[in-house]
């Protein structure tokens, strides 16, 4: 299985990619055709730029896409990377002068693990919980929401908040997402 899981790492070198997360991006696109549709793209959690990669390969030449991380990253070709902690104020600033014109938010975020699971857990699921309400006061009104999450005790929760917030919701698993790993993503189509 993990020469299964090494042939996307390999795969991402030779073909450019910063990192295998680009194929998970790919794939749920390849399926949802998220990006084409886009105008305005907001990137949570960028750095080092794999997911980037992808939506400056597939998006239009009009969208606009805003790649936002704590941590720096290289430039990537069509994608404006603001350097910003979201809990900041100038982030709540930015997503303010959008007034509700996003089209995507998409977010590959996961916290530093500790390595105690409960405490991770609850982490990330503080982190999925931002990203949510971050959608309901950005999101367009045709927009969508893609979010890195983990099958865990939280799962089931945090999906029946994104259907009680969006009108369609598909819980993946992508082909490139390393099978030992918990990670899910979650994406929620079209706001109520």
């Amino acid at each position: 299985m993990r020469d299964i899981q090494d042939t996307w790492a390999k795969k991402a070198k030779l073909e450019g990619f910063k990192s295998r997360a680009s194929y998970k991006l790919i794939q749920i696109d390849d399926k949802h055709k998220l990006i084409q549709k886009a105008s305005s793209i907001l990137e949570l959690g960028s750095a080092p730029g794999g997911w980037s990669q992808v939506i400056s390969k597939r998006k239009s030449s009009s969208c606009v896409c805003k790649a936002i991380d704590i941590l720096p990253m290289d430039k990537v070709e069509g994608i404006d990377f603001i350097q910003l902690d979201l809990y900041d104020k100038g982030f709540s600033e930015l997503i303010q002068s959008e007034k509700k014109d996003i089209d995507l938010i998409l977010s590959d975020m996961s916290v530093n693990l500790s390595g105690i699971k409960l405490v991770d857990d609850e982490s990330n699921k503080d982190l999925n919980y931002f990203c949510l309400e971050l959608s309901k006061t950005a999101l367009s009104k045709s927009g969508a929401l893609l979010i890195k999450t983990f099958n865990n005790q939280n799962l089931k929760q945090l999906k029946k908040e994104f259907m009680s917030a969006f009108h369609r919701v598909f819980l993946e698993k992508p082909p490139a997402s390393k099978t030992s790993s918990a990670e899910v993503y979650l994406l929620g189509l079209i706001p109520k």
